[in-house]
């Protein structure tokens, strides 16, 4: 009876371990994911001042939706959609002011 109890122990303590590494293993696959880091799954209905925007950013082409992300001046980001015509004309907006500053920053007054 104590070889029967030696027996089931040993299993015991095998299954306990390979539970473990195979919890430990699902735990890092999950933290080192493939997948985008940020997405938008929902966009903000309505439709933005120019004013407010301080900058953008788009989300990752493996994202399910095209979207982008507005930094608003108060530190908030809010997801827009890519496709739409106001959206598409403030990040122009943007871009073009952001160009207009790297100019201006590496030029060199004159003498």
């Amino acid at each position: 009876q104590t070889t029967d109890n030696m027996v089931m122990m040993k299993n015991s303590v095998i299954m306990a371990t390979c539970l473990l590494l195979l919890s430990s293993l699902a735990l890092q696959t999950d933290a080192n994911s493939f997948g985008p880091d940020e997405c938008c799954f929902k966009f903000f209905p309505k439709r933005l001042q120019k004013s407010a925007v301080a900058n953008f950013r788009y989300t990752d082409s493996l994202c399910p939706m095209e979207g982008v992300l507005f930094l608003m001046k108060g530190g908030k980001e809010v997801c827009v959609d890519a496709t739409q015509q106001w959206v598409k004309k403030i990040i122009k907006t943007k871009e073009i002011n952001q160009a207009k500053g790297a100019t201006n920053s590496t030029t060199t007054p004159s003498q």
